[in-house]
């Protein structure tokens, strides 16, 4: 197996070490918790980090004291989602949005520009598609015009593949900002404007793909007269035999975020997300077969979906004796459907919240007149059952049985006292 040398990564050992430098510095007793300099450690993130932050909690008990993982991708990374589960929630959640979307959208994709790509036969006829959909003359990737050397119709049908895989994960970008719910959101825009019946469906595709790339900073509609075309390679991410269609086909980013998260989900992160009957963009399955090629020819990689639940067993956390994890999830999140959604044990507690989007409770700004009524109250909660916990501190040592292959052993002391404890010390894992 050969890997990127471009490509760094921060082991989650380094994470450990920064933690203990922080508790030098800050003179902490490292190892007696309920003694009075005892500084408790709790990690959280969101999304990857909220996995990253419950899985600290799993490898390094020792270090780690509880977790809060909001949003956390547990059951893809321990491959129990099936593939077409991601979009079917997209859908279902833009129909919520906006009555009418699903059918709207898929449409459009399926039926209207579906037919316009079927009725490309010459070269000549392709740039005329690419002009009537907005599309920048030079902005197609090289990849897409040299796929089976020149053929047309493998043009024309590997393009369509592409454009839909945009269209899918600007979406699923608009699904995890849909918070709070309403109106005055990019889902809720993007699914106006397919709605739209003033405009022609290939106008109405055209805006979509304008707004894509101002999507990060402004609203999924803008002005055609601000920006002129749409240049499809903005969306490829960085390094050779880069292509639109990668590793995580709930879209990877473009440019080198986009090379680092290709090469995670090629490699131990896979992720099955496909396109089923049920979603409201063009049916594409997933398949190992498919991720295998594209890591191989992208990276030099062979994915290996199985390797860190194997070794880490977090499919089983109760099994495993796994305690003090908090995991939360918005319920309008696609990524819920691969979250830990009920409570495993009296220390594995799971906070739903209905109008939730992805990690909408770790905003950094704390219950608000934005926020919803199950947010603002899962604010109370959540600040609750860590207090609970960090207070159980002086009583009881928040340990596991350190599995066989850790590489610190567990040293946690055993002594009780009534002695008051540090404030806590907050990891965040980004």
């Amino acid at each position: 197996m050969s890997y990127n040398p471009n490509i760094d990564f921060m082991a989650m050992w380094d994470a450990v070490r920064l933690v203990r430098f922080v508790q030098a510095e800050l003179k902490c007793e490292i190892f007696k918790k309920s003694h009075k300099d005892y500084c408790p450690v709790i990690t959280v993130g969101g999304s990857y980090p909220g996995f990253l932050s419950a899985m600290m909690r799993v490898r390094h008990s020792d270090v780690v004291d509880m977790a809060y993982s909001a949003s956390a991708p547990m059951k893809f990374y321990s491959q129990n989602v099936n593939s077409t589960e991601y979009y079917n929630h997209i859908t279902q959640v833009a129909e919520k949005s906006h009555v009418g979307c699903s059918n709207a959208v898929r449409s459009n994709l399926v039926d209207s520009f579906g037919s316009i790509v079927r009725d490309v036969k010459t070269m000549d006829d392709f740039q005329e598609m690419l002009s009537m959909l907005g599309i920048c003359k030079d902005g197609v990737p090289a990849y897409i015009q040299q796929t089976g050397d020149g053929d047309i119709e493998e043009i024309r049908n590997t393009f369509y593949q592409e454009l839909n895989m945009i269209v899918a994960y600007t979406f699923a970008n608009y699904n995890m900002a849909y918070y709070p719910p309403g109106n005055t959101t990019s889902l809720y825009q993007a699914c106006s404007l397919f709605l739209n019946q003033d405009l022609e469906p290939y106008e109405r595709l055209s805006r979509f793909l304008l707004g894509v790339e101002n999507s990060a900073s402004t609203s999924a509609v803008v002005d055609t007269r601000e920006q002129q075309c749409f240049n499809m390679s903005s969306q490829l991410p960085s390094g050779k035999n880069a292509t639109i269609s990668s590793g995580d086909w709930s879209g990877v980013g473009s440019q080198r975020n986009g090379q680092m998260w290709d090469f995670q989900t090629c490699h131990l992160l896979v992720e099955q997300i496909g396109f089923g009957s049920k979603s409201m963009f063009p049916e594409r399955p997933w398949t190992m077969e498919w991720l295998e090629q594209h890591c191989q020819l992208r990276f030099g990689v062979i994915p290996d979906p199985y390797k860190l639940v194997h070794e880490w067993k977090f499919d089983d956390l109760e099994h495993l004796g796994v305690t003090h994890i908090l995991f939360t999830n918005g319920l309008n999140d696609g990524w819920s459907v691969g979250g830990i959604t009920q409570n495993i044990s009296d220390t594995l507690l799971v906070l739903n919240f209905e109008n939730g989007a992805h990690h909408s409770d770790l905003s950094a700004v704390g219950p608000s007149d934005r926020d919803t009524l199950d947010i603002q109250h899962g604010y109370v909660q959540i600040a609750s059952i860590l207090k609970e916990w960090l207070d159980s501190l002086s009583q009881h040592e928040h340990k596991m049985q350190p599995m066989k292959d850790s590489r610190q052993k567990n040293r946690a002391g055993s002594s009780l006292s009534s002695s008051r404890l540090q404030e806590p010390l907050l990891t965040h894992i980004y």
